[in-house]
């Protein structure tokens, strides 16, 4: 019997841990500057500025290190090959990189 109370006791410790993780994942932090909420649209928390949209056989051949450009015709990581949904490309080094993964961009 006297292990039976042990193990009673012992269960609200066991079941509270996953418990409050789980309600501190479900309560997030937003984010706040200057007393105001950021990330929305009018708080934007980053902004990028595009020059251009291209197709990537568009893009230019020179190019100068940070400039962004959006391929209309990249591709993302988990799209297949063909024509892709677009990507923020950035140059570095006279190439054209793709913001999402690093690698040169695809069409």
């Amino acid at each position: 019997m006297l292990p039976m109370r042990r193990l009673l006791l012992a269960i609200p410790l066991i079941v509270a841990t996953p418990a409050l993780a789980q309600s501190q994942a479900a309560m997030p932090v937003e984010p706040f500057t200057e007393g105001q909420r950021a990330g929305i649209p009018s708080r934007p928390l980053v902004v990028l500025t595009v020059s251009q949209a291209l197709p990537v056989a568009s893009l230019p051949a020179s190019c100068t290190d940070g400039q962004l450009v959006l391929a209309t015709d990249g591709r993302t990581p988990m799209q297949d090959a063909g024509k892709g949904t677009g990507v923020v490309a950035r140059c570095l080094s006279k190439a054209w990189l793709s913001t999402v993964d690093g690698k040169a961009v695809q069409s």
